[in-house]
């Protein structure tokens, strides 16, 4: 049995309350069985669920206990809603079976009963009780409702006929009892509320009452608390709930949110957050400080979604849980602050920087969300196609060579080398990453970070990792001469080397190595492929709009005949973006077999791309398109990531 209980009736709602204080309330007719029940603020049932705030313990007795206002007003009823009823001692009950049976004959008289029944049997003593009950009484008997039992004898005391009524001493007049009942249903709040004590009203002292807040009040939840819980119930269900999440800080230190579920204070929204993040695949939380408030934008599929705007008072102590989990200073609101801490949940954890930068209206935060799970674990769940894995994974397992990835900043390049890597067999071969920053840990292989400012870069760092005897080498980024130059060094004394640069495709790459004063020939003996990458966003299949292509959309697709495209148009489940989720698209250029023999001879770009043309070379641009002919994305969507034509 639950110590506590909110109870809940025409919208409005009250507690926690005590048992004790319930049974007051239901004896005074102030909590009825029409009322709404829940032990956790959030679970209601009826409250004939819970017999124990009424105090039925009389479902032994022969005589079915006299019945009282349910919180409903009958004025029909004129019964004394303040008269104590005491119950019989079980002891006496077997010795007042016959007095009882005598009573029952009375106030059938009383009530203009159909006549006189001989004594029933006990097993349909319970049938004739319920019978009682259901019929209607009439206006001369309604002291025959209610009989008032004495604590001491046992004896009970018949209700005299209704012309005696006025000369009954123990009857309160009319006048008395009319006065008595209780008008309004909301008198039921506001009683309650003077039970609960004030402590539970008031905040907790020092920094704790900053960061969690008071105690939770259920009978008014925040609006924004309420558009989050909304927001959470729409999206996609991620297997766990909110309350199994436990923020881990740098520290060690662990604050599992189901202590503070349901209050609004500072772990609670975090928690919300989290989880919101967490279904809808965020990689970036950004909290922008406003004049009237702080913005909530999550970057979903690329791209910033407005989420909620929070109160400033509400954002202060979300900040403050959050330089607690990162160890860093609460006060300081004019300095630059970088941590980090993690969370764990059920078969998931993540991980998370936070960056806190000063702005006119106060502090911005940047939380970016390192979740595993939201990343592709293999090149065919990143949507490539098969001659693409099939071509990587004869590389892979190569003894020396060298794959490239270009692209932009967030186009997915090194979830795309990480995927190549879990293809790699580590109990046989020696697997080294040299990066900056380490952004995912996989088991089995020995990672490193690049620290610059103690004189250990990706110059300083990769002549040390080729003295650790590795079999596969991951550098982070080509940036200069040396790191080129070292890095196809070590493709030819027998290294499979992965890495990345910044070009906007394959050929582009190219040029960028001759730029870095590389050897054409090195290049051209030590490059096995280019591999260029996009990320475009996914139709949401809940609310996608077909459509009839017009000429020049088949003019983009190459001809081939379409009978319909598709165009976004937003619903709850993609936040009104008409997307959900992402997919790569592929540019790859196979160097020793596609143009081998034209980077000898130190060609122009108007060289490689004839020397292409004579290939099953397919262009990012070319892929995109086909993606929208699918069905799977919008012409749109393939400008906005490579540009337009």
């Amino acid at each position: 049995m639950a110590s506590r209980y909110y109870i809940r009736n025409r919208g409005k709602r009250l507690g926690p309350l005590s048992v004790e204080k319930l049974q007051s309330m239901a004896r005074r007719g102030r909590f009825g069985r029409h009322f709404e029940v829940s032990t956790d603020g959030r679970n209601w049932l009826p409250a004939d669920e819970f017999p124990e705030l009424f105090g039925d313990d009389h479902s032994g007795d022969d005589e079915p206990m006299a019945p009282f206002d349910d919180g409903g007003e009958s004025e029909d009823q004129e019964v004394d809603p303040y008269a104590p009823i005491v119950d019989e001692p079980r002891s006496r009950r077997p010795a007042t079976r016959a007095a009882s049976s005598r009573r029952t004959s009375s106030r059938r008289r009383a009530s203009g009963s159909r006549g006189t029944e001989p004594d029933n049997p006990p097993a349909t003593r319970s049938r004739r009780r319920s019978a009682r009950r259901s019929e209607p009484v009439e206006e001369e008997a309604p002291p025959a409702r209610r009989r008032r039992r004495g604590s001491s004898t046992g004896d009970s005391i018949d209700p005299p006929p209704k012309k005696k009524r006025s000369a009954d001493a123990e009857a309160p007049p009319a006048k008395k009892k009319k006065k008595q009942k209780p008008k309004k249903k909301g008198n039921v709040f506001r009683e309650a509320e003077k039970s609960i004590p004030e402590g539970a009203k008031k905040k907790k002292g020092g920094i704790m009452s900053f960061l969690f807040g008071s105690s939770p009040d259920s009978s008014s939840t925040p609006e924004h608390l309420l558009k989050l819980q909304n927001i959470h119930e729409n999206l996609r269900d991620i297997g766990f709930s909110r309350d199994k999440l436990v923020f881990v800080g740098s520290g060690g230190e662990e604050i599992p949110v189901r202590q503070h579920e349901g209050s609004g204070d500072g772990p609670d929204l975090l928690g919300l957050l989290t989880v919101i993040a967490f279904q809808s695949k965020t990689t970036d939380m950004h909290l922008e400080p406003t004049a009237a408030g702080v913005d909530v934008r999550m970057r979903i599929d690329g791209t910033l979604v407005h989420l909620i705007e929070f109160p400033k008072d509400e954002v202060k102590r979300l900040y403050g849980v959050i330089k607690v989990l990162c160890e860093t200073k609460l006060g300081a609101k004019q300095e630059v602050l970088e941590g980090s801490y993690s969370t764990i949940a059920p078969r998931r954890r993540s991980d998370y920087r936070i960056s806190f930068t000063p702005s006119v209206h106060g502090q911005k935060v940047a939380i970016r969300i390192l979740d595993a799970n939201n990343s592709p674990q293999t090149l065919k769940q990143l949507g490539a196609p098969g001659s693409i894995v099939k071509t990587v994974s004869n590389v892979m397992t190569q003894n020396a060579g060298m794959v490239l990835m270009c692209g932009p900043t967030g186009s997915g390049k090194t979830t795309t080398l990480y995927s190549m890597l879990r293809s790699v067999d580590f109990k046989t071969r020696n697997v080294m990453t040299l990066e900056d920053p380490v952004e995912y840990q996989i088991h089995g292989i020995t990672q490193i970070n690049i620290d610059s400012d103690h004189g250990k870069g990706f110059k300083e760092m990769l002549p040390a990792l080729l003295r650790q005897d590795p079999d596969v080498l991951l550098i982070g980024e080509i940036r200069d001469p040396e790191s080129a130059k070292i890095s196809m060094q070590a493709t030819m004394t027998g290294h499979l080397v992965l890495s990345t640069v910044h070009a906007p495709d394959t050929l582009s790459t190219l040029f960028r190595l001759l730029d870095l004063n590389a050897d054409p020939n090195m290049v051209g003996s030590a490059l096995d492929l280019i591999i260029s990458q996009r990320l475009l966003r996914v139709l949401c299949e809940e609310c996608k709009h077909r459509r009839r292509p017009d000429q020049e959309d088949l003019r983009r697709l190459g001809g081939t005949i379409r009978d319909a495209i598709y165009e976004p148009v937003g619903c709850k489940q993609c936040l009104g973006t008409g997307y959900s989720g992402r997919r790569a698209i592929f540019e790859m250029l196979d160097v020793k077999r596609q143009v081998g023999d034209a980077i000898h001879r130190n060609p122009s770009i108007v060289d490689l791309k004839k020397a292409v043309r004579a290939t099953k070379f397919k262009s990012l641009r070319q892929n995109g398109y086909s993606l929208v002919g699918a069905g799977v994305t919008t012409f749109d969507e393939v400008d906005r990531v490579i540009g337009v034509e």
